[in-house]
């Protein structure tokens, strides 16, 4: 997905999370690794006021509970740039890796998937 004249990025009321507005709202996290996806999700790529390309992946609540939340208007999420985290149960990596976005390079991040599955 190419981002354009059509395609305009707003902040969400959640630091970190974006609404990509266009043909269809989305929400989005601004892509910590560009270039790469890590699920298959659709990306979005637009000029920021300083002519500079920026790359945001599309976060898709139906794979996502936390993106899910928000979208329903959950009061309070307390992963912001700059948290450290620790995240139980990353199973597919979906909700973990726009979470890894909003944190950024620089925090804290652990993880573990801690269901068995089967013996």
């Amino acid at each position: 997905m190419k981002g354009g004249k059509k395609v305009i990025i707003e902040p969400h009321r959640y630091e970190g999370v974006f609404i990509v507005k266009g043909k269809e709202d989305a929400l989005a996290t601004r892509n910590l690794v560009v270039g790469e996806s890590v699920y298959g999700e659709k990306r979005v790529s637009v000029d920021d006021e300083t002519g500079t390309s920026v790359e945001y992946r599309i976060w898709n609540p139906f794979r996502s509970k936390l993106a899910a939340a928000m979208m329903g208007g959950l009061d309070h999420v307390h992963i912001t740039p700059g948290t450290k985290l620790l995240y139980l149960g990353a199973a597919s990596g979906t909700t973990v890796s726009h979470c890894s976005d909003i944190v950024g390079p620089v925090s804290c991040f652990l993880l573990s998937n801690t269901m068995n599955r089967g013996s």
